[in-house]
């Protein structure tokens, strides 16, 4: 089996598999619309051999390229444009990292660990709609702080160095006996943190959030100011409370927005596409763009859109990586 992925000229990804006569592609419209066939890679040899169409004329029928993923395309998938781009084998299909969405196609992320990361997101927010009856959800209140605000912003920031420790140990990171933002920071380029931008839901207008957006690998902690503002509370509570503010409180759990979509998928939060019911505050309105050479992809079979994977692989274990 040979598997490939591909971008068209509009920036949709597409998956194209191979296997001995039967050929899958799969391309996503923006998250909208799915466009699937599983067919026969005769037709494709019939196509190149033939003189019906100059476009595919000669092209190679031993190994999928351009020239006839695109005449797939143009058979089932004609309404968007065709013309392939970044095409890219992937080393191992049906394999993923774990907490590492990236785009990932057809992936059902429910498991006990899913369930108890939305359980306690929703108990940070459940605590942010009782404060909010106290301080008005406005960029002028943005500097108040108080007691209830630390207690808040520490429980959120150390829900974020949780989830950021899952996706290392459950990678393959070298376990150790404490972990700080120098570890951190290694999920930074695999989920491409600082490309999001999110807004409250109800709010939008208020302020768009980028928690991720400056953080640094030569100053793990002080380039997150709502982090730096969390370890100053938490160690000086008196002489710092001001680091306590709305502002650092609001950022911290658009962190934990942005680190639950990211490892589990752009869909998370989406009412009618979603796996399992997960609800958030907080609503992405920009996301990384993934390469071609970043994505995995799953096993596909069958007329109907059957993808399945098989197993994770650990990102930090070299000899395992999937790219």
């Amino acid at each position: 089996m040979s598997t490939y992925s591909f971008k068209n000229k509009d920036g949709n990804i597409g998956i194209f598999q191979k296997e001995n006569d039967t050929v899958h592609l799969y391309v996503d419209s923006e998250g909208y619309y799915e466009y699937y066939c599983c067919q026969q890679w005769s037709d494709w040899t019939s196509q190149a051999s033939s003189d019906y169409n100059e476009r595919f004329k000669g092209g190679d029928v031993t190994t999928p390229t351009q020239k006839s993923i695109e005449y797939y395309m143009l058979r089932f998938a004609e309404s968007i444009d065709i013309n392939v781009l970044d095409l890219y084998e992937i080393k191992n299909p049906g394999f993923f990292y774990p907490r590492i969405s990236r785009g990932n196609f057809k992936f059902n992320y429910v498991n006990d660990s899913y369930h108890q990361d939305v359980r306690a997101y929703q108990s940070i927010q459940n605590s942010l709609d009782n404060l909010l009856y106290t301080i008005e959800p406005s960029k002028k209140n943005f500097h108040s702080y108080g007691q209830k605000v630390r207690e808040l912003l520490i429980l959120a920031c150390t829900e974020v160095e949780y989830l950021l420790l899952r996706v290392l140990l459950e990678n393959g990171y070298d376990e150790k006996k404490s972990y700080t933002t120098q570890d951190y920071i290694k999920c930074l380029p695999l989920l491409k943190l600082n490309e999001y931008t999110v807004v409250l839901e109800q709010y939008p207008n208020i302020e768009t959030f980028k928690p991720f957006e400056k953080w640094a690998e030569t100053k793990p902690t002080k380039s997150l100011r709502w982090y730096d503002a969390y370890n100053s509370v938490k160690h000086n509570r008196g002489g710092n409370l001001e680091n306590a503010n709305f502002q650092n409180l609001l950022d911290a759990i658009a962190a934990i927005h942005i680190i639950i979509e990211a490892q589990y998928g752009i869909n998370v939060f989406k009412k009618f596409k979603q796996y399992a019911d997960a609800k958030s505050v907080f609503r992405s309105t920009a996301r990384p763009t993934w390469k071609t050479n970043e994505i995995s992809a799953p096993l596909f079979s069958g007329d109907d859109l059957n993808a399945k994977w098989i197993g994770s692989l650990e990102y930090f274990s070299s000899e395992k990586r999937l790219l």
